[in-house]
Formats: structure tokens, C-alpha cells, sequence
């Protein structure tokens, strides 16, 4: 009978646990539908030849998306490169969730 109790237990725990993952994972689908057409773009001091004065990182694209109404971490953001130097269109990988990754595209521009 305990044993039977435990299993129960046990069952509805990953049952639960199931469903919360689902949630997140839907609501992390439904992020990635929205964010994919957006139009981020990304302003840095350039030189006369477009090098950029410092660089771009993951801040900078965090801080970029953030303002469109999304809440991303630095730390979700996957870029090619790790620092830009350029002006041009680049593309970086969002993980939103552990199975959903979503390829963003955004623009350094000059200010």
C-alpha cells in the first residue's frame, strides 16, 4: 500500500512537471514568433570607414532587443562572432528554451 502511495506520487509529480515544461515551452514558441520579425538595430561610434569605436557583444544586442518589449538575457544570445567591429548585418541564435533557438538578424548602423 505505501509503495502504491509513493508510485502515485511520484506520477502526479512528473505529470506536473510535464505540463510546466510544456507551458515554458509554448510560451517560448510564441516569443520566438514575435521577436523572428522584429527589426533590431544596433548604434555604435564608427570612424569615416565604418570600423566601430569599441565593439558590439551580446550587451549591446540584449540591451536592443529588451527595448522592443522582450526580456532577454545576455546569456541566451549565441553570436558567430564574439565581438563586432564593423557596421553591416549580422545574425545571432536566441535560445529561448531548451528547444526552441530561433536565428535573429540585426544591424549595426552608425550614429
Amino acid at each position: 500500500m505505501l509503495l502504491h502511495q509513493q508510485l502515485k506520487k511520484y506520477w502526479l509529480k512528473t505529470q506536473n512537471n510535464a505540463r510546466k515544461e510544456a507551458k515554458l515551452k509554448n510560451e517560448a514558441l510564441a516569443i520566438a514568433e514575435k521577436l523572428a520579425n522584429k527589426k533590431i538595430s544596433i548604434g555604435a561610434k564608427t570612424s569615416t570607414l565604418g570600423k566601430i569605436f569599441g565593439s558590439v557583444n551580446t550587451i549591446q544586442l540584449a540591451e536592443a532587443i529588451n527595448k522592443k518589449g522582450f526580456e532577454i538575457d545576455r546569456k541566451q544570445i549565441l553570436m558567430p562572432e564574439d565581438h563586432i567591429k564593423e557596421v553591416g548585418t549580422y545574425s545571432a541564435k536566441v535560445k529561448l528554451h531548451k528547444e526552441v533557438i530561433i536565428e535573429i538578424e540585426f544591424e549595426v548602423v552608425a550614429e
